[in-house]
């Protein structure tokens, strides 16, 4: 496949070209639309809203979903809007398919691919190289260690196929961290990558007392608050058994798993608490929506998230930008937390949480404020949408044949 490159401003016999932020048409490619499925979901179509509100570029959106997530996303329409199937088996020799989505790609000026191993990946680059359009491509930390080991022989096999040309004929790649760039890096690919983070779009409205009536017995409690799906990967196993270390010295605390049951993880946590006698200080509330969310946010005191694996979790900068102290992993790519001093970086281990949980515990509920407030200031100055989509707009108009944006590194392949 051979995608058009960017254009860099050497390339122009007069030296630097200041074009004019001329209105452009990007379709973004994604896999579900639901929340359950983590944050690319509402990643995506909030960067869409904040292209078209901030910026020339006009966003469309292309889901391959299933059809119960057949719904319209907050800033889209049906005409911005258009949905496909996620199955291979869909795709496989059906050319009035691929012939329709190849047209839906051949009205945009450029192409935005989110994740990668998915059937919307392949369809996408293929299309786009069909309709002669330029592509990017966001992996979304699906390059980190941990996702690569996860099913490693058969993205080892997919990968050497597919998936290495798929990322290294993108026109640009986007890295939401320095750490996602490497993993490019790591990939094969040396190619032009443009380290943006995601932003955040905080509530006006901060009201504790909605998830509070829902749950009545955290009233009063010190609320320790783990907000995402209930997977491995997240480290949830981790943080209960670190919290079985910490509760018992700790009455007024209490532990809050907030976020959808994935691969039956929820019962096998639920059978753990109910062995060690923690359903006291141990409270499963399944998935939060919008206002319920940001209601137990400014209810808890901190928030955790000892995950393996992330590319740029949006429930910590939601739960920072809402001036919560934080204990995330290093691997959650954000070392800003322990230079900003807005929480603790750990290891993802047993020991390095209970530590760091004790540590949290022991401060005043004054002092973690302060620790929450570092965090706040450091979301609002770096992961705003506008600002998020103003660099987002610049690659797009350097893929387009402007000027190079200074957040790019790397050379042409």
């Amino acid at each position: 496949m051979g995608s058009a490159l960017p254009r860099t401003e050497s390339s122009h016999p007069l030296g630097p070209v200041e074009l004019p932020m001329a209105r452009s048409r990007w379709l973004h490619v994604v896999t579900h639309l639901d929340p359950r499925y983590g944050g690319l979901s509402s990643a995506v179509p909030a960067l869409g809203q904040a292209l078209s509100e901030w910026t020339q570029c006009r966003a469309s959106i292309a889901a391959f979903c299933l059809p119960e997530e057949h719904f319209k996303p907050r800033g889209f329409f049906s005409a911005n809007l258009s949905f496909w199937p996620s199955s291979r088996g869909s795709w496989l020799h059906n050319q009035r398919l691929k012939s329709s989505f190849q047209q839906r790609i051949a009205e945009a000026d450029g192409v935005h691919i989110h994740g990668l191993w998915e059937q919307s990946t392949i369809e996408a680059c293929r299309a786009a190289d069909a309709a002669g359009k330029p592509y990017v491509l966001s992996a979304h930390g699906m390059l980190e260690p941990w996702a690569l080991h996860n099913k490693r022989w058969k993205k080892l096999l997919y990968a050497a196929l597919v998936e290495r040309s798929n990322v290294r004929e993108a026109a640009c790649r986007f890295a939401l961290t320095a750490a996602e760039a490497g993993d490019y890096r790591r990939f094969g690919c040396s190619g032009p990558v443009a380290i943006i983070p995601n932003g955040v779009s905080l509530p006006g409205l901060r009201d504790k007392e909605l998830f509070l009536e829902a749950y009545p017995k955290l009233r009063g409690q010190r609320l320790v608050l783990f907000l995402g799906r209930l997977h491995p990967k997240k480290g949830v196993d981790l943080l209960l058994k670190a919290w079985i270390e910490v509760a018992p010295d700790y009455r007024d605390t209490h532990l809050v798993f907030a976020g959808p049951d994935a691969e039956g993880t929820q019962a096998q946590l639920e059978a753990i608490a109910a062995a060690h006698k923690l359903e006291g200080q141990v409270t499963f509330t399944g998935m939060l929506h919008e206002q319920m969310k940001w209601s137990a946010l400014a209810a808890a005191e901190a928030f955790t998230l000892p995950s393996h694996s992330e590319g740029l979790s949006m429930s910590v900068l939601e739960a920072m930008g809402m001036g919560l102290p934080v204990i995330i992993t290093r691997q959650c790519n954000l070392p800003e937390v322990e230079q900003h001093g807005a929480g603790w970086t750990i290891e993802p281990a047993t020991p390095s949480l209970v530590q760091a949980l004790r540590e949290l515990l022991e401060n005043s509920p004054a002092v973690n404020r302060e620790i929450g407030a570092a965090g706040s200031r450091l979301v609002e100055q770096r992961y705003n949408w506008a600002a998020v989509a103003r660099q987002t707009a610049e690659v797009y108009r350097w893929v387009l044949g402007g000027p190079r944006p200074r957040h790019t590194e790397g050379s042409f392949e």
